[in-house]
């Protein structure tokens, strides 16, 4: 089982310097020549047949005992296993087939939405259900979840995972703060869930997308954080996804447009507007009409600028709709 430490957030540094000097004691009970991933063993099939398979069902049963007996930290029988997906896996099957949230999963796993390709990855799964993030998050999920566990779902603490190529992309060990039997809440669910945005027009033609491109003003390389869709004058513009409106503006880039927050934590701009239909603080489903495509700020014809964007950061919004897919 794992040495843990507990986890408060006013003493994060001084959990770290602890945790990276700690000795973690044997993760796994073993079995006869079990196969093994690194330090973890390797359990080839989730079906009762598999000895390992078998094992981990066992002690994820014995975690549950332990949780309802009150035990916590050190008294928790926390183990971890390996497991390489399947074609035919999804992280929900995978959950329930090992008897626990997927919410633990996607959180040790660093799965950041329901969509992320896995076959062939090599997963770890615990035995104690729970949420799992690093100690220093860095992806947009792991900062909702480590919000989350700040805001307090019960006793946490702080464990170390040795490394593995498969698992970690390095072999040093991971500091990593587990909450017990906690769960996603709304906010990081929704995040998680990541249902396709639609597409923000009837109709429309990719003319510019994500990344760096050359400028139609300049010519000169630069950053594009969204993607331009090319469309007649004053067709409708729709909300990709239900949210709040968040921002109606003008200025000399985008021209007039328009910023909404969605359920899910993410931002949407929609730029280059003709004229805007709705008003900041409106609340709206899929599909609301949001305004009109246009030409204002710096546009060279009827176009929109769309843009989605996680923590403030710009991201390619074809990753977020089915159409592009």
């Amino acid at each position: 089982m794992m040495r843990l430490c507990p986890f408060s957030p006013s003493s994060f540094l001084l959990r770290v310097q602890m945790v990276r000097a700690a000795v973690c004691s044997c993760l796994c009970v073993c079995v006869a020549h079990p196969a093994v991933c690194g330090p973890y063993p390797l359990i080839g099939q989730l079906q009762g047949k598999d000895a390992l398979f078998r094992q981990y069902s066992d002690d994820v049963r014995a975690a549950r005992v332990a949780l309802a007996q009150g035990k916590r930290g050190n008294d928790l029988p926390l183990r971890f296993y390996a497991y390489r997906v399947k074609k035919a896996d999804t992280i929900i099957r995978i959950a329930a087939r090992c008897g626990i949230p997927y919410d633990a999963v996607a959180s040790l796993n660093r799965i950041e939405t329901l969509h992320t390709p896995l076959e062939g990855r090599t997963l770890l799964l615990p035995t104690v259900p729970g949420l799992y993030v690093s100690a220093d998050p860095h992806l947009p999920l792991e900062r909702l979840i480590y919000a989350l566990i700040k805001k307090g779902q019960g006793p946490s603490f702080f464990l170390s995972l040795p490394g593995t190529a498969q698992t970690t992309h390095t072999r040093e060990k991971r500091e990593v703060v587990c909450a017990p039997q906690a769960l996603f809440d709304g906010t990081v669910r929704a995040f998680f869930l990541k249902p396709f945005y639609r597409f923000p027009l009837a109709s429309g033609r990719l003319t510019s997308g994500f990344g760096a491109r050359k400028s139609p003003f300049t010519g000169r390389l630069s950053y594009h954080p969204g993607i331009d869709l090319a469309a007649p004058m004053g067709a409708l513009v729709y909300a990709c996804a239900s949210g709040q409106v968040a921002t109606i503006a003008y200025n000399r880039l985008y021209g007039k447009y328009v910023i909404l927050r969605h359920t899910d934590g993410r931002h949407s701009l929609y730029g280059h507007l003709s004229a805007v239909r709705v008003r900041v603080q409106q609340k709206l489903s899929v599909g609301a009409v949001i305004g009109n495509v246009g030409s204002t700020g710096a546009s060279t014809g009827p176009h929109l600028h769309f843009e989605v964007r996680e923590a403030g950061v710009p991201q390619n919004p074809e990753r977020f709709m089915e159409k592009f897919r």
